[in-house]
């Protein structure tokens, strides 16, 4: 199998369009998340082809899977085997065993484990980081400096606190995105640290406006 037809055939047992056992599609499941979950960009396919459900989010999600296929082998090999069909036996032999002893009771089922998640892209734990703390040092030093040079007013304090809260948020929703799909201490501290940062200059803002 090429890695397009792949692909589609991971896509077509995700979406449930094409017949697969539970056990099947677990796994199935298992891989691709466990894979895609490690990019921001894998991780936002799967993330649309759950929550926008279509032709379209299918897309993409495929081409993101053809390419992670080209790209790591061992991916492929597990994605190709999990999609095999079980195998069958023509012939069974019902005849009774007298000398077995009874069977053993049937272990209750218990819930499907959930889905493995995928280790976080350093570089976008990185990114989720420095949109916290260190852009938050970076506008308190540059207000310091305009202060020092008496060019500091109103208007520059609240542009930069604008700015620096508008860096935190976008820092803290990357931070959320990945979460969903991966799992880090770092990512976690990062995306706590930029959430602090945000109500951080939600509060110096709301203070300059009632002055």
């Amino acid at each position: 199998m090429q890695a397009s037809e792949i692909s589609a055939a991971a896509v077509r047992v995700l979406t449930g369009s094409t017949p697969a056992s539970a056990e099947q599609t677990a796994a199935v499941r298992e891989i691709v998340w466990g894979q895609l979950g490690r990019t921001a960009l894998g991780s936002s396919a799967l993330a649309r082809l759950h929550e926008q459900p279509g032709a379209g989010s299918s897309g993409i999600v495929e081409s993101v899977i053809a390419d992670e296929l080209l790209a790591d082998p061992d991916f492929a090999d597990r994605l190709r085997a999990a999609l095999q069909p079980p195998p069958t036996s023509a012939t069974y032999d019902y005849s009774p065993d007298v000398t077995a002893g009874p069977p053993p009771p049937m272990a209750p089922a218990g819930p499907a484990a959930p889905p493995l998640l995928g280790a976080p892209d350093p570089a976008e734990v990185r990114k989720v980081w420095l949109l916290g703390l260190p852009q938050l040092l970076l506008c308190y030093v540059v207000l310091f400096l305009l202060g020092a040079a008496g060019l500091n007013g109103l208007a520059g304090t609240l542009l930069f606190l604008l700015i620096s809260g508008g860096l935190a948020a976008y820092g803290l929703r990357c931070g959320a995105i990945l979460l969903r799909h991966s799992r880090g201490p770092w990512l976690i501290a990062g995306t706590v640290l930029a959430g602090l940062v945000l109500l951080r200059m939600v509060v110096s803002l709301l203070a300059l406006l009632m002055v």
